[in-house]
């Protein structure tokens, strides 16, 4: 397996707007990519700053921009009046599946 990391900066104020757009836009978008198994977004509330982890079958599956939504990222990161400060990919050399409730708490 292997995970696209996508750090962002923006407004503290929009965070939760954020969040939304992510719910309703993106991550039904990401359902349908070929090769995608999951995803993860961590927030830095107080500064403004997320990571989104995506994972994805394969590397061809990660880094084929179309496929894996990196226009639908942007349009929304520009919605959003976000920049964003790093991308990356990684191979996933161990993983555990976390539960978490509706309220983010394990």
């Amino acid at each position: 397996m292997y995970a696209r990391v996508t750090e962002f900066e923006g407004s503290p104020e929009r965070i939760e707007e954020g969040v939304r757009l992510f719910r309703e836009e993106v991550i039904p978008w990401l359902r349908d990519a070929t090769g995608f198994r999951g995803w993860v977004v961590l927030l830095d509330r107080p500064a403004g700053k997320s990571l989104g982890i995506t994972f994805w079958a394969t590397e061809a599956a990660m880094t084929d921009s179309a496929a894996s939504g990196a226009d639908l990222r942007d349009e929304v990161a520009e919605r959003m009046q976000t920049r964003m400060t790093n991308l990356a990919y990684y191979e996933v050399a161990v993983a555990e599946h976390l539960a978490l409730d509706d309220a983010g708490d394990r």
